[in-house]
């Protein structure tokens, strides 16, 4: 046989091959990598919408009935409205800790948990700012407390500081002018400042009139729209080259919090300390550890109780029913647990419930750890780059 023979026969066995592959090859992978992608996207918008958004709505909502409250109890110092107040303040606190899951973004950029959540207070700095006030050397807005004090000094900290001893409202009488002043200050800069979280994650444009007037009259910058990235990979104008990148995000910060929840139901739980969590003054540390670990169940679920769309547990079952499932049952087994832990009352009793809350959690984090990579590796999501590694294209 002639060379030229055989590599004619070569290449008619190549082309048969090839061929083969064509004709055998199963079309439902193709499909099924598009659909999974069409979820994916579904579930992206619906994680902002339904989880992000709803959730910054109803914070700003609430933190701007906390400052109504602290002014009418400015106006009018009784109990009825410091017990009012107090109320307020345990509302909002428990919408604040539903952002725990997306502390990515822009509350990793602008310091959003640091202005809202800093801890711990510098109490002593407190007081002699106080002091300062009462003694008619320094006069307390906004402006001041937002651009000259320390975070450490504001917030629902602060503002707990000011309503709340042994975790229970302060008698109104025992409030001095100058709690009310600063009472009424940082309520005001806790909304605008909420305010400006939402309007990073929409865009200033998207805020109603009331809420864009007042954070230009405060001095802040007009946002751009985060969301518009995050749910737009791939998109020139996104930092994120593809949909493996905000799943990253979603799910590390979904294992970051699960981590971290696990020693805090332990440390919180199992002390008669008031000291042992963030919440000296008001004893909210059961209620917080509850609120962070819905806040983590939404995120999974798709969104706030009631309005759930695409979800990332939509996306594990599809790929893994029994995960996604045994991820469900460890979420309501950790907050059936962490409820009977804070209920239990005497030490021994108390210390076995703990036990087995920090037990379903971690039970709850390993089953997360595991989705990880079934989401944001599936063939859909390529490529699984994240930050840093394509030159993105000017937008000039």
């Amino acid at each position: 046989m002639t060379s030229k023979l055989r590599n004619l026969l070569y290449l008619f066995v190549l082309v048969c091959l090839a061929s083969a592959v064509v004709l055998y090859a199963d079309p439902g992978d193709d499909i099924d990598d598009f659909l999974m992608q069409r979820s994916v996207d579904r579930a992206l918008v619906d994680y902002v919408d339904k989880n992000v958004v709803a959730t910054l709505s109803r914070l700003v909502d609430e933190l701007q009935a906390l400052e109504a409250a602290a002014h009418r109890l400015h106006a009018e110092p009784t109990d009825a409205n410091l017990a009012a107040a107090a109320s307020a303040w345990r509302a909002a606190r428990a919408t604040w800790q539903l952002t725990t899951p997306f502390e990515f973004g822009p509350a990793a950029q602008y310091n959003f948990d640091k202005q809202l959540g800093a801890w711990p207070l510098d109490r002593p700095l407190v007081e002699y700012t106080l002091t300062e006030m009462a003694a008619g050397r320094l006069t307390l807005d906004a402006t001041y407390l937002r651009e000259r004090v320390y975070s450490t000094r504001r917030g629902f900290l602060a503002a707990e500081y000011l309503l709340f001893r042994d975790g229970r409202p302060r008698p109104a009488r025992d409030l001095r002018p100058a709690e009310l002043d600063y009472l009424a200050v940082t309520t005001e800069v806790m909304r605008l400042e909420g305010t400006d979280f939402l309007a990073a994650w929409i865009g200033t444009d998207a805020l109603s009139p009331a809420q864009a007037e007042a954070l230009a009259a405060a001095g802040f910058a007009p946002r751009t729209a985060y969301a518009d990235e995050f749910t737009r990979p791939g998109h020139y104008a996104s930092r994120y080259p593809s949909a493996s990148a905000p799943l990253q995000e979603i799910m590390q910060d979904a294992i970051t919090v699960a981590e971290e929840l696990c020693p805090a139901i332990d440390e919180v739980l199992d002390s008669d300390d008031p000291h042992a969590g963030e919440t000296w003054y008001s004893h909210n540390g059961l209620a917080d550890l509850q609120g962070i670990l819905q806040g983590l169940e939404n995120a999974y679920l798709g969104g706030l109780a009631g309005t759930r769309g695409r979800s990332v547990s939509d996306l594990v079952a599809r790929l893994d029913g029994v995960l996604d499932r045994r991820i469900r049952i460890a979420l309501a087994d950790t907050a059936y647990r962490i409820a009977a832990a804070g209920e239990s009352g005497p030490a021994a009793p108390r210390a076995l419930e703990v036990r087995r809350a920090v037990s379903a959690c971690e039970k709850l984090a390993a089953r997360i750890t595991v989705a990880v990579p079934l989401v944001t590796m599936h063939p859909s999501a390529l490529p699984w780059a994240i930050y840093g590694v394509y030159d993105m294209p000017s937008t000039m």
